[in-house]
């Protein structure tokens, strides 16, 4: 039987013989910055940079960074994590994601922020973590993603990059369908990116759902965390190779195997949760980064994709768009 190492071993090499010589990170946040710099010596970056070279077996050329968004944050706190996060960027040549609240941010405040970094903020990030709704993971899109920050959003001609709620459907949910199709139609210079192959855990609720936006033209995806080969597969299908990117999420790709379809909805596969799997199989689960990498690469072999058409998911398309 193949060892864990060994199979490690040949996913490197099929990496190494596949990726294109550029990779541009279009999702990746710092994990536990405000931990790690308050208590410990190493740099969040530095973390970020060892482990993700090392699961793709290729440097970083640029990337989009976001602080780690969190329900314990205050407005003091994530304003701090904000302007830290921006300090890495400025120094180590990436592109900073804003994370954004509704309770914590006013349209004016936002746009004053843009204009003071408009060489290194290139995109909002609003979380569900940040959401009116009594519960975060069934809210609208507008709960924390109100209009105004489509509104600055469009101003600036800036990516916004939503994390979809409404976990039970994901993206098939008619409340996402509905709200996707208005700030689409309405601010389309609000590129809207759909994190996770647009919460693509369900392969078959994710098909369904790409079928009611297919017309919207101002829809991208990043593929950060998606493990699931077919709902990249059918978002590369119906959007194209020029509206994906890929993205390594760390640090969520560094603490979980994978995500996949389960039943009505889907499972995540922590480290919490495997240790408590039967050993008859020797589970032996591999990081996210490295899952959802392969899935990537396996879709693209499905459609036949060539070299230009790596290079552009892999660099290209978040370098015009971020960059």
């Amino acid at each position: 039987m193949t060892t864990i190492e060994e199979y490690k071993a040949s996913l490197r090499a099929y990496f190494d013989a596949s990726l294109p010589s550029r990779i541009y990170d279009a999702h990746f946040h710092l994990a536990s910055s405000y931990k790690n710099r308050k208590t410990c010596t190493g740099e969040p970056v530095d973390e970020y940079l060892t482990f993700t070279e090392g699961a793709i077996c290729r440097q970083i050329s640029g990337g989009l960074l976001m602080t780690s968004p969190s329900a314990r944050h205050t407005a003091e706190r994530l304003a701090d994590e904000n302007d830290y996060a921006l300090g890495v960027a400025k120094e180590h040549g990436f592109k900073l994601g804003y994370v954004v609240s509704p309770s914590f941010h006013t349209a004016d405040s936002v746009d004053a922020y843009l204009k003071a970094n408009p060489d290194t903020v290139r995109a909002l990030k609003p979380y569900l973590t940040y959401s009116t709704a009594e519960d975060n993971f069934e809210a609208d899109i507008s709960q924390y993603a109100p209009e105004w920050m489509f509104e600055v959003a469009n101003e600036h001609a800036m990516p916004i990059i939503l994390h979809l709620s409404h976990y039970g459907d994901m993206l098939s949910d008619e409340n996402n369908i509905r709200e996707l199709r208005y700030f689409s139609g309405k601010y389309p210079k609000a590129r809207i990116v759909l994190a996770h192959c647009a919460m693509g855990h369900h392969v078959r609720k994710l098909r369904l759902g790409l079928q009611k936006i297919a017309d919207l033209e101002n829809i991208w995806f990043d593929c950060s965390g998606s493990s699931e080969t077919m709902s990249i597969y059918y978002c590369l299908k119906t959007f194209g190779v020029s509206r994906m990117m890929w993205g390594g999420d760390f640090a969520f790709g560094a603490q979980t195997g994978r995500c996949i379809s389960f039943g009505a909805n889907f499972l995540g596969l922590h480290e919490g949760y495997l240790k408590d799997l039967p050993r008859d199989y020797r589970y032996e689960p591999l990081d996210n980064t490295t899952e959802c990498t392969l899935a990537l690469l396996e879709a693209c072999e499905l459609l036949e994709l060539g070299k230009s058409e790596l290079e552009a998911i892999f660099y290209d398309n978040a370098k015009a768009l971020y960059g």
